[in-house]
């Protein structure tokens, strides 16, 4: 039997998820990526806007798309607190792929009242999106 750890990820309106079943996290900070099994040492880290890995204890992988936000772990316990989370299962892939098409035209053609800052952001928000449902899908 692996050894478990808790996984809670809380966004400003709500908390997505909770669950005490979890042998491993995923995670994509500004740093680099991030794996966390149970009895990690405690760590504070910034996350990107791209997916999150869990497995389950029955050893099952799912994928979560966090809006960027910060993690933490201590105890045993891994707590993400994101501006926005969707778990892979309810992404709009057609609305991520025409917000992508949307910031690579704004990129390509920049207007002078456009703040590209913000184009780059839904840019890497659309990406990460997209990524989260191909990984979930086995793509």
């Amino acid at each position: 039997m692996a050894k478990l750890m808790q996984l809670e990820i809380v966004t400003p309106d709500k908390s997505l998820m909770k669950r005490n079943d979890v042998s491993y996290v995923l995670a994509e900070t500004v740093m680099g990526p991030i794996g966390i099994l149970a009895n990690h040492a405690p760590l504070i880290g910034t996350l990107n806007e791209s997916p999150l890995k869990y497995r389950s204890e029955d050893g099952k992988d799912h994928f979560i798309f966090i809006d960027a936000g910060f993690m933490e772990v201590n105890n045993n316990k891994v707590t993400v607190l994101s501006a926005a989370a969707e778990m892979s299962e309810n992404i709009d892939v057609a609305r991520a792929q025409a917000a992508e098409a949307r910031a690579l035209k704004h990129i390509e053609n920049p207007e002078p009242t456009i703040d590209l800052e913000v184009i780059g952001r839904n840019l890497r928000r659309a990406k990460g999106r997209l990524k989260t449902v191909q990984l979930a899908r086995g793509l």
